[in-house]
């Protein structure tokens, strides 16, 4: 049997390695964090912070330079690891350690701050990965915490939408890293005309969910296409199960919001 946190490491390491190492980030990209930020209206970070789950490294490289903190980004797969070093190289203030939120190589009370995009729900235990960032903090300090919502609150013809393309994820993630790569490149062009450019110039097509409708060209649909097919695992959310899953860590949330899935501010 195929270890599914293995393969998600492989899938998404693979989809970071594309096109190779990247060069430092010098200047602060408005990136995940900059968006959950704007969405919650949640304060920049002050101290020693914590990217539970840094991925590719655009946010790790950034939060250094654009809030003038220490930060320390834990990632499983090989291939962020390696995107990540290159985004953070020459950096004194940001750190990097590969491991799994699930057992976080941190002691109690470690960090002033916290934040992870997109990454509690493609492991197989989210409510201990929670857990385990919340641990970390000390007390009083913020999470802000991204994962995807499970259309509960949308019409039936979305949800039946949303149970469509989780079939054919199936069947997708299954597939070798390259083949997951060059199905997302053939249907790229199906769902930027289909999706992506009704939803920048319709109004009944703004509502559309991400992925389909924040990329600016068809070549930057591709990435963002394949870590939604690429991932074995994935879990989704409701408003109210997003609340719990913060809650359920020790958590007091703040505030919640709608954004391409449901972001929390939430503190320990």
């Amino acid at each position: 049997m195929v270890d599914q946190t293995q393969a998600t490491g492989e899938r998404f390491g693979f989809g970071w390695q594309v096109g190779g190492v990247p060069p430092p980030i010098t200047v602060p990209v408005e990136y995940h964090l900059h968006a959950m930020r704007a969405a919650l209206g949640a304060p920049a970070f002050r101290g020693r912070i914590l990217d539970a789950g840094c991925g590719e490294g655009i946010d790790l490289a950034s939060v250094v330079l654009s809030d003038n903190c220490l930060a320390v980004g834990i990632e499983l797969s090989d291939g962020g690891i390696l995107a990540t070093k290159g985004r953070i190289a020459g950096s004194t203030r940001a750190r990097l350690i590969q491991g799994s939120l699930l057992s976080l190589p941190f002691p109690d009370r470690s960090f002033d701050g916290a934040y992870s995009y997109g990454v509690v729900h493609h492991t197989t235990d989210p409510d201990r990965a929670v857990r385990e960032i919340a641990r970390t903090l000390k007390p009083g300090s913020p999470l802000l915490l991204y994962v995807y919502e499970d259309f509960t609150d949308r019409s039936l013809p979305w949800r039946a939408a949303l149970g469509a393309i989780n079939s054919i994820r199936g069947i997708v993630s299954a597939m070798s890293p390259p083949n997951i790569r060059r199905f997302c490149s053939a249907i790229a062009p199906l769902v930027y005309l289909g999706c992506t450019l009704p939803s920048k110039h319709l109004t009944w097509a703004a509502g559309f969910p991400y992925p389909a409708t924040q990329n600016p060209t068809m070549a930057s649909l591709i990435p963002d296409l394949y870590d939604r097919f690429a991932a074995p695992i994935e879990k989704r959310y409701s408003a109210s199960g997003t609340r719990r899953l913060a809650e359920q860590a020790g958590l007091r949330v703040r505030h919640i919001a709608q954004m391409r899935g449901w972001v929390v501010w939430a503190e320990k």
